[in-house]
Order: structure tokens, then C-alpha cells, then sequence
């Protein structure tokens, strides 16, 4: 059974091609690159490198089941801002207790990720969501620093997982939808980005493809 997703993404965030070949990748960079003047003094090589990375990550995506992605790129209080979302849907057999399944992932999820990371189960209008938010720090390569050196980057994580509800009476097969999104500008993530989320995660439906839904 094919399960359909609705929700609404704000206007700001572009949506990002999946599975992407290297020449719709190159068209990416420079559309974003040039519009949004981020070419500056970058070089070829470091351009070549960007859109190998970007084809790299949307095939992966596609393959891990992200149904959507989006990324946001402006100017808040005067400092450059970068937001990405992603939604996907992975087979999970949590039997027949969505409640259980949810607050089951939450402690799992932050007995993994270690202190530092805060979670909880919370009542969405789509149903019963593990919601868990940290920080993890990445090293980013030289070629894309705008210092030209390899540098460690915290960037702030919001994860939602949503047990997906059967359609048809009997159904055994389970699935959990998986509402994600990161910005390396933690100062942002607070006033301007997490009430974005929450809107996000509210205003999700599911339905079985072909039928209407309440969104």
C-alpha cells in the first residue's frame, strides 16, 4: 500500500531534485550559487566538489526513503543562514501500539545519541510523534570553508518520527515517517527555525494514495 503525505513547507525553502546525475546536480549549484551571490572567489575545483557532494547526497537520500527535501538560504539579524528538511518513510513494524512504538524510538534514539540531546512524545494532529532535538558537530572540508581550512561545524538537529497509521483493517505492514531538519546556525534554530518545524510537523497528514486527506 502506497501512503501519501501532506504538509506544508513555508515559501522560503527550495525544494531539491532526488537522485540527482551530475549535470541536474552543476545546474543546482549554480542556480543557488549565482542567485543567491555565493560564487564570490570560488574556484572551479571547489564548485566541482560542491555538486559532486550534492549528487552524493541526493542518491543516498533517495535511497534511505526521504520523499522530500528542501533547504533555506537568507540574511537573519545580519548573518548568512542555511536550513535543510527532509522528509522520508522507512518500513518499521512497531506492532499495534502507535503510543508505544513512539515513546520506544524516543529512548532508543536518545540512549544512542548521549547527553546533550532532549526528546519526548508528543500529541501531533497526525498522531503520536517521538520528537528529539541536539547538536552534532561535523568537520567541514577545506574546499567548501571560506577560510580555506578544514573546520568543525555544530549543527543543531530536530528529529520528529511519526508512526504511520494502517488504512486497511487487518494490515501488518508498518511504517514510520521521519520529519528532519538541521541548520548549522544554532542561534538561529530557536526563534526563527523551531516555530517553522512545529507548523511543519502540525500541518502533516497522511493518506493512502488515491484518497483525499483532511489537509
Amino acid at each position: 500500500m502506497t501512503i501519501r503525505i501532506d504538509f506544508v513547507v513555508p515559501t522560503e525553502f527550495e525544494e531539491m531534485p532526488l537522485g540527482m546525475d551530475f549535470d541536474t546536480a552543476w545546474a543546482e549549484v549554480m542556480s543557488r550559487t549565482v542567485r543567491d551571490s555565493l560564487v564570490g572567489e570560488r574556484d572551479q575545483r571547489a564548485l566541482t566538489e560542491m555538486t559532486h557532494s550534492l549528487q552524493r547526497i541526493s542518491s543516498a537520500l533517495e535511497e534511505a526513503g526521504v520523499v522530500y527535501t528542501a533547504t533555506c538560504l537568507h540574511v537573519l539579524e545580519g548573518e548568512l543562514s542555511l536550513g535543510a528538511l527532509a522528509v522520508a518513510v522507512i518500513d518499521f513494524p512497531y506492532g499495534e501500539d502507535a503510543h508505544t512504538a513512539a515513546r520506544g524510538v524516543i529512548h532508543g534514539m536518545l540512549a544512542a545519541r548521549g547527553p546533550g540531546w532532549d526528546g519526548s512524545v508528543i500529541e501531533a494532529p497526525c498522531g503520536q510523534a517521538a520528537v528529539l532535538t541536539g547538536v552534532q558537530n561535523y568537520v567541514l572540508p577545506a574546499v567548501f570553508s571560506p577560510t580555506g581550512e578544514e573546520a568543525e561545524v555544530p549543527v543543531v538537529q530536530f528529529h520528529a518520527l511519526v508512526p504511520v497509521p494502517p488504512f486497511q483493517t487487518g494490515a501488518t505492514d508498518r511504517r514510520m515517517c521521519l520529519l528532519a531538519f538541521a541548520t548549522p546556525s544554532p542561534g538561529h534554530w530557536g526563534p526563527h527555525y523551531a516555530p517553522v518545524v512545529a507548523d511543519i510537523l502540525r500541518s502533516m497528514r497522511f493518506a493512502e494514495a488515491g484518497q483525499g486527506s483532511d489537509a
